[in-house]
Formats: structure tokens, sequence, C-alpha cells
């Protein structure tokens, strides 16, 4: 309407203060708001005052029932300070009170034990409190949170294959330096590095593989509390399926590069100088 004035919550300058000496209904404001006003007044004037968040909208309809300058401020909303709330509207503290104070609409519940998490939803729900996993929420419902957890997987899962990248790296090349007289040997006896190469894919294959399994025993042991490593238990709840499978590729492809640098490695220099000496 031509007559009113709108103001949004968040205002930096207009800001929204209770005062028990505003009547329902009614407003008290700064003299400076006249200076919004076609006609240079603000009293009488409607003010409509709207709150809007994520979680809910409201407004507050009142009138302007008169404006303050410095001398009457004290009198007409009894606030002290007038430097600190120059140019707050001031309204009925019940009318404030029922404009912020919402029901609760979102509360976060955390479980220790994972286990329990679908059992304690299912409580939750059996006692009038609408409960979700946090992965069940749909985008558009919370945005930030989702997006939060994706980065937070996505840190974790770089994480782990970094480290099983340099882990497995070290120990495969232990391993091989260790099996540098059988390789060479190997060679010796007429082996090409076509026929080392095959022969360490075979194994290095199948030590990753055994090695992989190991850790889903592992991490099945830890999940269903037979074994407690909470570091092992925390990063559980943040991996799926294709995290897992990216893993185990990763290794696999790792041993196989590492295998074929080996078997180059062995027929770089002389078969005795190699033999003699660790690769």
């Amino acid at each position: 309407m031509e007559n009113t004035i709108y103001l949004k919550y968040g205002n930096p300058y207009f800001r929204i203060v209770p005062s028990d000496k505003v009547e329902k209904g009614k407003a008290v404001v700064s003299e400076e708001l006249n200076y919004l006003c076609s006609n240079g007044r603000a009293r009488n004037r409607d003010i409509q005052i709207t709150v809007q968040n994520i979680y809910y909208k409201d407004e507050l309809n009142v009138k302007v029932a008169s404006t303050y300058t410095k001398n009457t401020f004290t009198k007409q909303t009894g606030y002290k300070n007038y430097d600190e709330y120059a140019g707050a509207v001031f309204v009925n503290i019940e009318e404030y009170i029922n404009l912020f104070n919402k029901a609760p609409y979102q509360s976060s519940v955390f479980v220790k034990d994972a286990e329990k998490l679908q059992e304690t939803i299912n409580k939750l729900n059996e006692i009038g409190i609408k409960a979700q996993h946090i992965k069940d929420f749909k985008i558009n419902d919370n945005i930030q949170v989702l997006q939060f957890v994706k980065i937070f997987k996505l840190i974790v899962t770089c994480i782990l294959i970094f480290g099983l990248f340099f882990i497995s790296y070290f120990i495969i090349r232990i391993i091989l330096k260790s099996r540098n007289i059988y390789f060479t040997t190997l060679r010796m006896l007429g082996a090409t590095t076509k026929n080392v190469k095959t022969i360490l894919d075979i194994e290095l294959f199948i030590n990753s593989s055994l090695a992989y399994l190991s850790l889903l025993v592992l991490i099945t042991l830890v999940k269903y509390n037979i074994i407690n490593i909470t570091f092992v238990n925390n990063l559980i709840d943040f991996l799926s399926v294709r995290e897992y499978v990216v893993m185990y590729v990763i290794l696999i492809v790792m041993s196989q590069l590492i295998s074929r640098r080996f078997a180059k490695k062995i027929f770089k220099k002389s078969a005795i100088k190699t033999y003699n000496e660790e690769v």
C-alpha cells in the first residue's frame, strides 16, 4: 500500500527492538524515518516488518504511534543509550517475542554407536519426532550441509588413496628388492623382460588382492564391533562402495606400473652386476 513502510529484519540501521513502553499493534520510530515518507511524516503510517530465513517467514504489521528524538528517547522507549539504538524501530515486547520465538524447527542428534543409528531414528519417529539420516535429505532442504558432507567425503577419500598409494609403494619395493636374486637367476636361465614382467604381474596381483581382502576383513570386524578401532570406525561411515572400488583399482594399477619398472631395471645392466646389487 502507498502509506505502508516496508522493513526487512536485518536492516543494519532500522533495527527491530522490543520495548515494554510500546502498545500492541504500535511502533515508536526514529524521527529520521520521516524522510522515507512522501509527506515527511511517519506518524500514523503502517509498517510491515518481515522476518525471513531458510526455516520460516513471518510478518508483523504495526502503526507508528510516535517518533522519538534524542531528548525524548528514554521516555518513549525505556532505553537510556540513544547512540546505541539510534534509528531503531521499537515494538511491543510480546509481539517481538511472537515474531522470533518459534517452536524448534530442527535439531541434530549425534549417535555414538553407528550400529544403533536406525534404531534411534525409529524411536524418535515413534514419539512423534520426525527424524531423518543426514544422507536422506534432499539437496534443496539443506544444501550447505550436504555440500559440507560431500567435501568432507572427498577429503577423506583422497587421504586414504594417497596413504594407500605410498604405503603400498614402499612395501612392494621392499618385497621386490628381496626377490632381486630370484629374478636375476631367471634372466640367466634365458627369461626375457616379458617373461619376468608376466611373473611379476601375477605375483603382485595376487599379493595386492590378498592385502586388500585383509583390509576389507579388518573393516568388517570393526564395523560389527568385533575389533574396536575408533579411527577406522569413523572412516567407514564416509566411504561408499564406489570409494572401495576406486582404491582397489588404484592399488592394482600401481602394482602393475611398479612391475614394469622393476622388470626393465633387471635387464638394464649385466646379469652378474644386477645379481650382486639391490635394484
